[in-house]
């Protein structure tokens, strides 16, 4: 995938197919502002009113105590961006905002946008992570009380379009019992599983800073009928035993190299025979891929955010071997085709 400007009459046509500086101007400075205005209007509550009592901008302005003409100029730019429309003076909200960005959207990712804010000073400070490798750690750095829930809220989001994929492919031996979802959050990725595996029931492990969020958004997404919680560190807390199932979901990236070998090896004593491990993770770009904006662009900010990145399906299947494992897969879906499930089994 590619992202930039598209020309809407001759004039801009001739000037962005002549190759000349003005391109570069324009993809320094629009999607800045453009992704800004976006997260302004998410954090503000701009689209939640607007979907509710569409109007003028200053009429907006002067509910959320804004300035009117900045204001005026900020939807202007969603304007552009296909976020609202403009019907005589009033704005109002388009359809695709309505299923993308509100809260009430079962598809949407409007959380994610507030989550995508957060990591602004972070992707700032990409200079610093050119230089030395290594990004801050967004659980410690960037995360506090109020901070968690927009987080868990995002991978919610997220984890609606992809649990079911996951779900579907994690083979589980007849009769199993017991899952252990490790830093789960909300625990869909689990709850899936458990409900196309009965009996099998969830416990998620999570930070005791999240655990009480999590716990929330598992009750309002109707999940605690096979999901717990409880509070612990993978890297050093008890992980149980007699585990049929054991999932690592959107976790690795998050750790070093040496604390995912670490992590999978203690896995391995906690688990039953023939129980599975199910690695779910964004696939970094391979050796002489061809350019892709959200893969490549994916993959950098997440060395922005940790203090590792996205790792190799090799380093997943190695990792894997050396604690043991075998019967070791890597999936890859044409649906999406960034991410990739890595499964073991213990024989």
């Amino acid at each position: 995938m590619r992202y930039g400007a598209i020309a809407e009459n001759v004039a801009e046509e001739r000037t962005l197919g002549a190759g000349t500086a003005a391109q570069a101007l324009l993809d320094a400075s629009m999607p800045l502002v453009q992704a800004k205005c976006i997260m302004l209007a998410a954090r503000l509550g701009l689209f939640e009113y607007l979907h509710r009592s569409p109007g003028e901008a200053r009429d907006l302005a002067a509910v959320l105590h804004l300035d009117a003409d900045v204001l005026d100029l900020v939807l202007r730019v969603l304007w552009s961006a296909g976020y609202v429309r403009l019907s005589g003076r009033r704005y109002e909200l388009t359809r695709f905002s309505e299923v993308a960005v509100l809260a009430s959207a079962t598809a949407g990712q409007g959380a994610h946008i507030g989550l995508l804010e957060m990591f602004w000073n972070a992707i700032g400070r990409l200079d610093d992570v050119l230089r030395v490798g290594t990004g801050v750690d967004v659980h410690d750095e960037l995360l506090s009380g109020a901070d968690w829930g927009v987080y868990q809220r995002a991978m919610l989001e997220q984890a609606r379009i992809y649990a079911p994929l996951v779900a579907r492919f994690v083979p589980v031996r007849p009769g199993a019992r017991r899952l252990l979802d490790i830093a789960g959050s909300h625990g869909m990725y689990g709850a899936l599983v458990c409900r196309a595996h009965p009996p099998l029931r969830s416990t998620v492990l999570e930070l005791e800073s999240a655990c009480e969020q999590a716990m929330r958004l598992a009750v309002a997404e109707g999940l605690d009928d096979v999901v717990t919680h409880r509070s612990g560190d993978a890297l050093k807390d008890d992980l149980g035993s007699q585990n049929d199932v054991v999932l690592l979901c959107n976790l690795l990236h998050h750790l070093t190299r040496e604390e995912c070998a670490a992590l999978i090896a203690r896995i391995k004593p906690t688990m039953s025979r023939e129980g599975t491990i199910a690695i779910w993770e964004w696939r970094p770009p391979e050796d002489d891929a061809p350019p892709d904006l959200v893969r490549d662009a994916t993959s950098l900010m997440f060395r922005a955010i940790s203090r590792a990145g996205c790792h190799s399906v090799d380093h997943y299947t190695g990792w894997l071997r050396e604690a043991g494992f075998g019967d070791i897969a890597a999936r890859k879906s044409a649906v999406t085709p960034h991410h990739v499930l890595v499964t073991g089994r213990v024989l």
